[in-house]
């Protein structure tokens, strides 16, 4: 074997532990799970049948923030998964009345939401520790909304972060 050959040998297995240091740290660090999105409540955002990736908060933990989509223990099945869009965090007012959600008495602005809500939600503080959780497609979302409740912090599994399938929408999810 030729010093040539040697060096492309070492190199190859070089990448080669780079890769697999990459995939231990997606897998094992920061938790990267697939899941396949059940129904229409995302829409526009995520359509019944995508395919998509979902990162944990990190080491350590952070906490979810406003507008992220995350995946769940579903409140209605546990063992089940559903996704939302975060819109309260803890101990923040939130009330749905006018077509419009709002925090704390502010108006919310959601330009990714295809229709406004048509129903009401008085006026309710998320408790410490959870999040109150809608789907885009509001009027068509069983959510924290619907349940009269909110996610606990440590039913949350991750953030959804990329639709991977179909591949014409493969993409980061905003």
């Amino acid at each position: 074997m030729t010093g040539r050959q040697k060096v492309g040998r070492n190199a190859g297995y070089a990448l080669l532990a780079v890769v697999l240091w990459f995939l231990l740290y997606l897998f094992a660090w920061r938790g990267m799970r697939f899941f396949l999105i059940p129904s229409e409540s995302m829409e526009p955002t995520l359509l019944k049948s995508d395919y998509i990736i979902t990162l944990n908060y990190g080491h350590p933990p952070q906490d979810p923030e406003r507008f992220d989509v995350i995946v769940f223990k579903d409140v209605e099945d546990p063992t089940a998964y559903a996704v939302k869009r975060v819109i309260g965090l803890p101990g923040e007012e939130i009330a749905i009345h006018d077509g419009a959600v709002f925090i704390d008495g502010e108006y919310l602005s959601e330009p990714y939401v295809p229709e406004r809500p048509v129903y009401t939600y008085e006026p309710q503080v998320v408790p410490e520790d959870e999040y109150f959780v809608l789907g885009d497609n509001r009027n068509r979302s069983s959510d924290s909304s619907l349940w009269r409740r909110s996610v606990p912090r440590e039913d949350i599994i991750g953030r959804a972060v990329l639709i991977y399938n179909p591949v014409q929408r493969m993409g980061r999810i905003r």
